[in-house]
């Protein structure tokens, strides 16, 4: 959350379904995943974090 706060237009979801993207730990596609726009890779986001993206969208 303190990485987020200190550059929240940094960081994104996006579908899980995506080129790229990560699979769950059981092989599955994320419904959502984080995305970090200045390091172009994506990223896991703490609940709180995820619940906050979550909302605003």
């Amino acid at each position: 959350m303190e990485q987020y706060l200190l550059s929240p237009e940094q960081y994104k979801l996006v579908s899980g379904d995506n080129d790229g993207a990560p699979l769950c730990p059981y092989g599955n596609h994320f419904e959502w995943i984080g995305y970090d726009t200045i390091s172009e890779e994506y990223v896991r986001f703490t609940k709180s974090v995820f619940k906050l993206l979550v909302s605003e969208n």
